[in-house]
């Protein structure tokens, strides 16, 4: 590990406070004690080490001022002071230095930039404004606050709620090589604590569901809240038709299973359509999701709606054999009759692996779309007539066709490649507000649709 002695320029004009830091075993030694970086997906090991200066900002120091130091400074640290800044003042600073971040990439109304001239097609487009994102997020996720090893913010002023603040703190090691035992606190990143507080109101507030009777459904840190409408009404839409079929099966137990679950409003639908439609039957619902805040989520809002025939479980569908050993241990169905997946539409690679959120919406070569597939061809329920077979609904979106990330009808090559067949389909506009007009994909995802397949074996 680098042991350096790294020292803070000082700008006599401005006012900012020198600190002198140096970077062992992973923490930085300041004057506030110990610190770690946590909550930077943005910054790596390599990247840490390579830190040069720190910048200890006190109220009164302009965004054009951390705008220089990204420009000559690359490898600085920005750290908001524990004593002299006030939160305000910090959320101005940052917001200030986001907008002028902004207006480096793409100018201003009068003089503005197109980086995107030399695209030839949406494709280049998209993975150039990825790019352009994730160098955005990588400047500003320099910018931190201090955070004690007990999870209180060091900043002055009134702080907003955000939950126990050292659940999202890494648990502190019994013993730190060559220093011995010692607490340490943390640097996190604004944006990353911007993020926190925007996830406890979700998880406080909670979001209400038209189609649950307007109960809330709540969402954990690093989960989507259930804020789009158009997939929730192709969906509640599809189970009133589906509840009107004389075959739904002639069984009286009838199995569901949400793969990707999240915070299980999908299941939740499906479950209150059927428990007041199929009176006679035995209704049970499965999930299962490779996030462990989604299952809690999950678990959390099934309880909340008094649901007791509700299961969510942690496994990854992309790994089918490990799965199929976790389902016995599950003690799930071996069969399903009504599966549903939502999977992401997105189908590009990974830029940070360890982003929660990217992780959410990406879907690398489109394995976890060819998973699903995989999945009902083993557990889709069959039975002696073939209008009781069981269905696949899958919800998804031609976006990334749209913009050239995959081939045109992906479904239906899956379909014919498991011997499977659409048997219904419907659509929505997938509706996309973007009120300063800076989205370069706006065009595509305005024209994108949001659909449902039902999908059966031949």
């Amino acid at each position: 590990m680098i042991n350096r002695l790294l020292r803070l320029c000082f700008c006599s004009s401005i006012k900012i406070e020198p600190v002198n830091i140096h970077y062992q075993d992973g923490l930085f030694d300041t004057t506030y004690g110990l610190l770690k970086m946590t909550r930077n997906p943005y910054l790596n090991q390599k990247q840490l080490e390579s830190i040069t200066n720190a910048y200890l900002l006190v109220d009164g120091v302009g965004s054009n001022f951390i705008k220089s130091l990204f420009k000559k400074d690359m490898n600085s640290l920005i750290i908001f002071d524990c004593e002299k800044m006030h939160l305000r003042n910090a959320i101005e600073i940052y917001q200030a230095t986001k907008k002028q971040i902004d207006l480096q990439f793409f100018g201003t109304p009068k003089r503005p930039r197109n980086p995107f001239s030399k695209c030839k097609g949406p494709k280049d487009i998209f993975n150039l404004y990825r790019h352009i994102q994730n160098q955005q997020k990588l400047m500003l996720s320099r910018m931190c606050l201090v955070v004690s090893y007990n999870g209180e913010v060091r900043i002055q002023g009134t702080l907003p709620e955000c939950g126990d603040l050292k659940y999202h703190l890494e648990e502190q090691p019994e013993n730190i090589s060559h220093i011995g035992y010692r607490k340490y606190n943390y640097l996190l990143p604004f944006s990353a604590y911007q993020g926190i507080v925007t996830a406890y109101n979700y998880e406080k507030e909670g979001v209400a569901i038209e189609f649950l009777n307007y109960k809330k459904i709540y969402a954990l840190y690093g989960v989507f809240p259930p804020s789009q409408r158009q997939y929730q009404v192709l969906f509640h839409s599809y189970m009133q038709k589906l509840v009107k079929i004389h075959d739904v099966t002639h069984s009286s137990l009838y199995n569901v299973i949400d793969l990707g679950c999240g915070t299980g409003v999908l299941g939740f639908i499906a479950n209150d359509v059927l428990l007041r439609s199929l009176k006679d039957k035995e209704i049970n619902i499965y999930s299962l999701d490779n996030v462990e805040n989604a299952v809690k989520s999950a678990k959390i809002n099934a309880q909340c709606l008094e649901y007791k025939n509700y299961t969510a479980e942690l496994g990854d569908i992309t790994d089918i054999e490990t799965l199929q050993y976790q389902l016995t241990v599950f003690k799930y169905p071996a069969k399903f009759n009504l599966i549903i997946a939502n999977p992401p539409w997105i189908q590009a690679s990974k830029i940070r692996i360890d982003d929660s959120i990217e992780n959410t919406v990406t879907d690398p070569e489109g394995i976890m779309l060819k998973s699903v597939f995989e999945f009902a061809n083993r557990y889709l329920q069959i039975e002696s007539l073939d209008s009781t077979k069981g269905r696949l609904i899958l919800i998804y979106s031609d976006l990334s066709q749209l913009l050239e990330l995959q081939e045109k009808e992906k479904v239906q090559e899956l379909c014919r490649e498991y011997k499977m067949a659409i048997t219904y389909y419907s659509e929505l506009p997938f509706h996309i507000k973007d009120p300063q007009n800076v989205d370069p994909l706006l065009q595509y995802k305005q024209n994108s649709k949001v659909q449902l397949f039902e999908i059966r074996k031949i």
